[in-house]
């Protein structure tokens, strides 16, 4: 008899268990129409990933209490909070959150401070359902007595990792990934709907394996270093040094391209002007509203998967600092932010500037101007003429970060017509604003480098395109689908632009013009794009890359490439050794540190 009542129990338990990881399949769509859960239901083997999970937790909570109720009201808050967390960056930002994300939780809990938390009739009905459920498995283990003993909670717990064992590999496998063509409603070239097809648990559980750097196929040091010796690390010639400034600038695109209708783009001219000096093309980025450092590091490292990095790591600022440039850079927002604080030291820079201390003194602006950040990048380069150095500095302004005001115009209207909602209009209207503002202050920052006495080289890009509503819900107002599986709007969605611009100091010294039109590449190559132009050799693995760029210029993580001029989705069999041996290169170029005398 009492087998028989912890049997009953335990079926409720498995009952309440399915009903938690059918919840988070709920809030695994994010803001993306609610037709993809039926979808989930329809393929029983994702439902099967996505739900035994949860089962297999809640039951080794189980074990470890042998209650029933504390078992499933801790698994079920633990499944809650991660796939709120998971609906929230997905509404917010279009972005899923993978296991990394844990790492850096202190910047995920402090951004949240830039939106508003909401609960909706589904966050609340499964809030209710998660309550309802604890409150009768209560009441049914009170009534039928005590919970397991040691030698039965035991056995569940040896069986429950045995089950976590025997799946996990399961989890790790790409081409179980791979398998499922969840794509009726989702788009196959976009990463986050790629993640959103799979649900939540299960691709989270898969991006464990993901955020570990794991070695290549066929990988071997010596032979990668053999490699990387067939081409010699190069100085910068002394006479051909020059002062570099990198401005990332987050969030700017240039809407004018997309002929929006009644969208007044006449305030790009200023920019449009600065191109028409400059040497100029477009970004292939790996994110998208969001996911800024990704950009930004692949841009200083010359990787093209980035990690969290946690010690000193190879990267073209340690090659300045080699080369006796001074090392500097501003970020005007909280330093805590993607753990730049400690980041940006394990990529050389002697020196960065936050919002702590420094940026919050100037101004009370949640994000801080760009008239601020302009304004000390140049006063950081005036005094470093004192030391005599040439002078590297990479910056992220942050004015124009999202997400931008719906509910009122700040400043002039940019975006007219009946056809868009007024969520829509005050969202442009005010992202408008602000770039355009921030083009004012470029310019200004411009005319003071092409005025100065010293050499110097601009590399202004963009890192992704902007926050425009809750599932993009404002862009598809303007006539641009996210959701549409194209390659013209694969491109819109994850393609910015960079420019290379040199005051006639410089480009006297370095006998060229810096104008013309560049190449689309990944952010990794931007830099030897610059080297390039200023026609230095840099180091070697700047030169091996050089290699690669001619056939790869874009090598995205959606296994997006242009190979050889063309598009494609995956890689050509006769291209599969140079992506190989390129990707032996990267991973020995991020684990390999070798700048250790210039720490």
């Amino acid at each position: 008899m009492e087998i028989r009542k912890k049997l009953y129990v335990e079926l409720l338990l498995v009952l309440a268990s399915f009903l938690s990881g059918v919840t988070a399949l709920l809030l695994a769509v994010g803001g993306y129409s609610d037709k993809i859960f039926l979808e989930y239901l329809s393929i029983p083997r994702l439902m099967f990933l996505n739900i035994v999970p949860v089962i297999l937790m809640i039951f080794l909570f189980y074990g470890i209490f042998g209650k029933a109720t504390a078992a499933y009201g801790l698994g079920s808050i633990i499944t809650l909070v991660i796939s709120l967390c998971n609906y929230y960056k997905l509404v917010f930002r279009d972005d899923p959150l993978l296991f990394e994300d844990i790492l850096i939780i202190r910047e995920a809990a402090n951004m949240t401070g830039s939106y508003t938390l909401f609960l909706n009739a589904k966050i609340v009905g499964i809030i209710l359902m998660s309550v309802g459920t604890t409150f009768l498995l209560y009441k049914v283990e009170k009534r039928l007595g005590e919970g397991s003993g040691f030698k039965r909670r035991a056995i569940i717990i040896l069986l429950t990792v045995a089950i976590c064992s025997m799946l996990y590999p399961t989890y790790k496998r790409e081409d179980v990934y791979t398998s499922f063509q969840n794509y009726r409603t989702l788009n196959a070239n976009s990463q986050t709907q790629i993640f959103v097809s799979h649900g939540f648990v299960y691709p989270f559980i898969h991006s464990i394996s993901q955020s570990k750097d794991k070695k290549p196929e066929g990988y071997n040091e010596k032979e990668t270093m053999a490699y990387l010796a067939t081409y010699s690390d190069e100085d910068i010639p002394s006479e051909q040094k020059v002062n570099v400034f990198a401005i990332m600038r987050e969030a700017y695109i240039d809407f004018s391209q997309y002929e929006i209708d009644g969208l007044d783009c006449s305030g790009y001219d200023l920019y449009h002007q600065l191109q028409e000096e400059s040497y100029t093309g477009q970004l292939y980025v790996n994110v998208f509203a969001g996911g800024t450092t990704y950009t930004e590091r692949e841009f200083l490292t010359g990787s093209s998967n980035i990690k969290n990095y946690r010690s000193n790591v190879n990267s073209y600022p340690w090659y300045f600092r080699e080369q006796g440039y001074t090392v500097e850079g501003s970020h005007p927002f909280h330093e805590w932010f993607y753990n730049r604080r400690n980041i940006n030291q394990y990529l050389g820079f002697e020196r960065y500037r936050f919002y702590e201390g420094d940026y919050e003194t100037m101004t009370d602006a949640y994000f801080p101007e760009d008239k601020y950040l302009y304004s000390e990048i140049y006063k950081d380069f005036t005094n470093n003429k004192e030391i005599g150095k040439p002078y590297f500095s990479f910056s992220v302004n942050v004015q124009s970060h999202g997400p931008y005001d719906i509910t009122q115009n700040k400043e002039k209207e940019y975006l007219i017509g009946e056809q868009y909602s007024d969520a829509c209009k005050h969202a442009m209207n005010n992202y408008m604003s602000t770039i355009l503002d921030g083009d004012k202050e470029l310019i200004r920052f411009v005319e003071q480098l092409r005025k100065d006495e010293e050499p110097i080289v601009l590399v202004l890009f963009s890192d992704h395109l902007p926050w425009m509503g809750d599932g993009n819900i404002y862009y598809k107002e303007m006539g641009i689908d996210f959701t549409q599986d194209t390659e013209e709007v694969n491109k819109i969605q994850y393609t910015t632009e960079y420019l290379i611009w040199a005051n006639d100091v410089a480009k006297e010294r370095l006998k060229d013009e810096f104008v013309g039109k560049g190449p689309i590449i990944s952010p990794c190559y931007l830099m030897n794009l610059l080297f390039q132009r200023c026609s230095w050799n840099g180091p070697a693995f700047m030169q091996a890359m050089n290699e690669v760029m001619k056939t790869m210029p874009v090598i995205a993580l959606s296994w997006t490439f242009i190979i050889d001029g063309q598009f494609c989705h995956g890689i050509p069999q006769e291209k599969l050794e140079m992506y190989e041996n390129f990707s032996k290169l990267q991973y020995y170029w991020r684990n390999k540190f070798l700048y250790h005398e210039y720490i």
